[in-house]
């Protein structure tokens, strides 16, 4: 093995900094160490991070056997051993395939038209003068639509108990379950207190209400097309169904990876036009041209708006960065690293990366008219075979929620402070704007 780089040498440093301010720290380690750099060191074994062109394409363009998740146990902890985070070689690619179909193409777009009457129920609430927190609003749209496009939920009484129990999940990812993840021995119930405790109750009282609605839909022979009936219509490669843990797993990663993720990359939107008004204004002139009531393919399609969303996700990605574990020694970013080693691909390096995006802090949606980026340059869902599997719908939901939001307000910030990124990629500080009916024409008063 090569000499490695120099790098930060505590672990616990670097996490707890990590998590309080994941964009600046990681920029200030580029700054002080280079790229790549060493990490602290994972079981005894050397950690790289990177988020160079050539770093990057060295970590991803390579077979999949080659890698694995790093921390696996403790995201095994978070969601469960059948997690697709989780899995390795052929038993997270037969997962990923067979969980892949309703994230992307026609099966996916068939959910436009629900995830647009969501947001447009919303959007009716919503009072010209009023001021609200941008991630409150984004929340509950947002929950909305896992309630009623993933669980397939809707009954009043058992969606309003399904919105308790995913409210109560979402609150359970806090600062103190991230280090408890982190430290297997804190992994304990402690009298029925502390965070671990805490989140064991809420995952229990989820079980209680999805296991008599699994039973129920076997039960019940009427076709449906939300993503929870899909899974339970899945067969393995064995002809075999998902069992109810495999499906409770499964759904809990979607909701670990994709609801706060999709709420804080929708409330970032509205933070960076409040900051940018020729880009709402070029937006909104946008959205007008596409007529009085556009389909959500119209939306999708709109090359200023996905603009938008990218740039956005350019700036504040739902991860920092991701972590793999090498299954063979390889060659990373001009090091050699042994079977055993992590790789860190530095999102945020590689986002910030001034010779593949000129002025990388400055907000300017029109990079992404003006060229392509390659997977190995702008990666806001990560890279690989393990990429997130729901990133074409999130940025599907992006679009149809954002493009039917401004069709009919605008939203001015009360503050224009800067606010750092916090847990779950979320805004470390309430985003608070009020609403005004600066929308599209006919649109805003409708």
């Amino acid at each position: 093995m090569t000499t490695l780089p120099k790098g930060p040498t505590s672990n616990v440093l670097m996490n707890v900094q990590g998590i309080m301010d994941p964009i600046g720290y990681t920029l200030r380690l580029r700054e002080r160490y280079g790229d790549p750099m060493s990490a602290p060191k994972m079981n005894g074994k050397p950690v790289l991070a990177t988020g160079s062109v050539e770093g990057l394409r060295s970590v991803f363009a390579v077979p999949p056997e080659a890698l694995d998740q790093m921390l696996a146990e403790s995201f095994a902890a978070a969601v469960g051993e059948s997690s697709l985070f989780v899995l390795s070689g052929a038993r997270h690619t037969a997962m990923r395939k067979l969980l892949m179909p309703p994230f992307h193409g026609q099966r996916m777009r068939l959910y436009g038209k629900q995830i647009c009457d969501l947001a447009l129920q919303h959007a009716r609430d919503l009072e010209p003068g009023r001021e609200l927190v941008a991630q409150d609003l984004m929340h509950k749209i947002s929950l909305q639509t896992i309630i009623h496009v993933v669980f397939g939920v809707t009954a009043p009484a058992e969606a309003a108990r399904l919105e308790e129990l995913l409210e109560a999940l979402r609150k359970s990812f806090s600062f103190g379950l991230n280090v408890t993840l982190l430290v297997p021995w804190l992994r304990r119930e402690f009298g029925g207190f502390g965070p671990w405790a805490r989140r064991q109750r809420v995952i229990q009282d989820l079980r209680g209400f999805l296991d008599p609605e699994l039973a129920r839909r076997r039960a019940d022979s009427a076709e449906r097309t939300d993503i929870l009936s899909l899974l339970l219509e899945a067969r393995q490669e064995d002809g075999t169904a998902l069992d109810d843990q495999q499906i409770f797993e499964q759904l809990h990663t979607l909701l670990f990876a994709g609801h706060t993720t999709t709420a804080a990359a929708l409330t970032w939107v509205l933070y960076f036009l409040g900051h940018a008004p020729d880009v709402l204004r070029r937006l909104q002139d946008e959205l007008t041209a596409l007529g009085a009531d556009p389909e959500p393919e119209a939306l999708a399609k709109a090359p200023y708006l996905e603009a938008v969303c990218n740039e956005t996700l350019r700036l504040r990605p739902p991860s920092p960065g991701v972590g793999r574990k090498l299954n063979t020694p390889m060659r990373i970013a001009g090091y050699d690293l042994p079977a055993g080693a992590g790789v860190f691909a530095q999102i945020i390096w590689a986002h910030h990366d001034p010779a593949v995006f000129p002025e990388p802090s400055v907000f300017r949606p029109e990079r992404f008219l003006e060229r392509t980026y390659s997977p190995f340059e702008f990666l806001p869902f990560g890279g690989g075979n393990r990429r997130c599997i729901g990133a074409a719908f999130a940025l599907y939901e992006m679009k149809l929620v954002l493009g039917t939001l401004l069709r009919r307000y605008s939203f001015e910030l009360v503050s224009k402070k800067p606010v750092r990124m916090g847990l779950q990629g979320l805004p470390g500080s309430p985003v608070r704007v009020i609403v005004s009916s600066g929308g599209t024409g006919r649109e805003a008063r409708r």
